[in-house]
Order: structure tokens, then sequence, then C-alpha cells
């Protein structure tokens, strides 16, 4: 699915765009270059890309020639990884010390005018056990090891980590064969401005217009002002942050959001889509 532009009579302004927000180069230990990478988001049908390799900005420089190259916008990032968690820090900040506590990582990042997510918070050894006393609103909700989406397990710690947590999604891509391609999952954004431009991502992320499915052309989830957009999800369930249901009827549904997080699940309770 290319970009979605809301339709005239829909509420709201903007772009919607397609992305993945965690993925490797060998500025680290991914296996392909950064122009490599960006190639194959671009064939993946991504409109942008957030690359951030563990512990280290060595990559920045590069990302704004190689995203004008191949079309497609690349968000400096950096895994700040350590053995008690990983978090991804946005936005061209400068490099930030995994040897600090983790309040001085998020401090980093809101002082450079970019942002914080917790990574893959129950990732086996890769889980979150930093403590802090600040809790960034972003969190990975949706990371290519949740290999079984019946396990309710990573929505159940984001609602008890905060009420208006925002949502987002990476496939940790390192190499092929060995995670998930760039977008699966893909994270969408509603931007307002320059869709070249990556601060206009940032920008959109920071404001909380996040949505997750499973992939680029999957059923999807938007928010719409008040409303909720269901696309290609016709008999799903919508569950609503108070524990409500709705049926989903037809493959362009609105619906009446709430405030929190929304989850589009099949039969199975297997997770379909999230929107914040």
């Amino acid at each position: 699915r290319d970009a979605v532009q809301p339709e005239q009579d829909l509420p709201v302004a903007g772009l919607q765009l397609a992305g993945d927000l965690h993925a490797h180069t060998v500025h680290s230990d991914g296996a392909q270059t950064i122009d490599e990478l960006a190639a194959l988001a671009v064939c993946r049908g991504l409109d942008f890309l957030a690359v951030t390799d563990h512990n280290t900005v060595s990559h920045h420089p590069w990302l704004p020639e190689a995203g004008r190259r191949y079309g497609i916008t690349l968000v400096p990032g950096q895994e700040v990884t350590t053995d008690r968690g990983h978090a991804n820090v946005f936005g061209p900040v400068g490099w930030v010390d995994f040897r600090e506590p983790a309040d001085h990582w998020l401090a980093a990042a809101e002082r450079g005018g970019g942002l914080m997510s917790v990574n893959h918070p129950l990732g086996g050894d890769c889980a979150w056990r930093q403590p802090v006393t600040t809790r960034t609103r972003f969190v990975e909700v949706w990371h290519s090891g949740w290999w079984d989406r019946t396990w309710g397990a990573p929505l159940a710690w984001a609602r008890a980590w905060r009420p208006d947590v925002v949502p987002v999604g990476g496939s940790d891509y390192h190499r092929p064969g060995a995670d998930a391609l760039p977008g699966a999952p893909t994270t969408w954004v509603l931007a307002d401005g320059d869709p070249t431009d990556e601060a206009v991502v940032r920008d959109a992320l920071l404001a909380g217009r996040t949505a997750v499915s499973a992939g680029p052309g999957a059923p999807l989830l938007l928010r719409l002002g008040d409303e909720l957009l269901a696309l290609d999800a016709d008999g799903t369930l919508l569950e609503y942050p108070d524990g409500r249901y709705r049926v989903v009827r037809g493959d362009r549904c609105l619906l009446p959001a709430g405030d929190g997080l929304h989850v589009l699940e099949s039969h199975r309770m297997e997770v379909i889509a999230l929107c914040s």
C-alpha cells in the first residue's frame, strides 16, 4: 500500500506514512550497508526507516544522502544497548552513553529534541530491567520477536507501563534470513509537513500520531480525530481501552475512538493492528 492520503471528508489533515523504527547496518552488527538497507526498505513499500545501530551514531552523517538516492526518509537513531535492556533514541541528538542510567538516556534524547522508546520489553535476555524514575511514552509494543500474537503479554506490559503509552513497532532487521524484513511490523505516522524531512516524522511520533500493522499492506487501524478508521479489516474485533468490543463491518469502517491503546483482533484474539 502506498502512503495513505485520507479522503477530504474524513476529519484529519496530513499524510499517513509507512515505516519501520528499528534496523541495523554494518555500522554495528548488521550485514548490509546503509544504501543496501535503504534499497530494501523501498522495495518493501516503506516511506521512512529509522537506522538504529547499537551504541553508535557513526552512520548518521551518511543517512540524508542515502535517503535522497533511494527516495526514502532515513531517520537517525541509535539503539542504546545494555544487558539490562535496550532503548531506541531517535533524532540527531549526539551519542547517548549506554553506561549512564536510563534516566540519562531519556534526558539526553529530550534535550536534543529527540525521543526514546523502550525496545522489545519482554525480549528474552534483552527484556527491559532498567530502573527509571520517568517512564518514556514510547514503547516498541510490536517487535518481530512477537511470534504468536495471541500472546497478550506485550499489550499487558504496555498498558501497565503508562495509560497514555504510544505504541511503535520494529522489525529489528539485521540480515536476510535472520530477523523479520523491514516493515514487519510497520509503524504508521500521520505527518504534517514535508514527508522527506526526518524531523517531520519525529514530530508526528512526538505528537503520538502512530499506528502499527503487520506490514505495509496489512489491515490497519488509524485514529482520525475522535474516530478510528479500520481498513481492510472486515470481520475483526476492535478492543477499546476499557475492555469493550465492537465488530468491524466492511473494508472501510469508521468507529468512535476512546482514550488509550486500541487493538484490532481476530476471532482467535490474535492482534491484527494497534493504534493509540
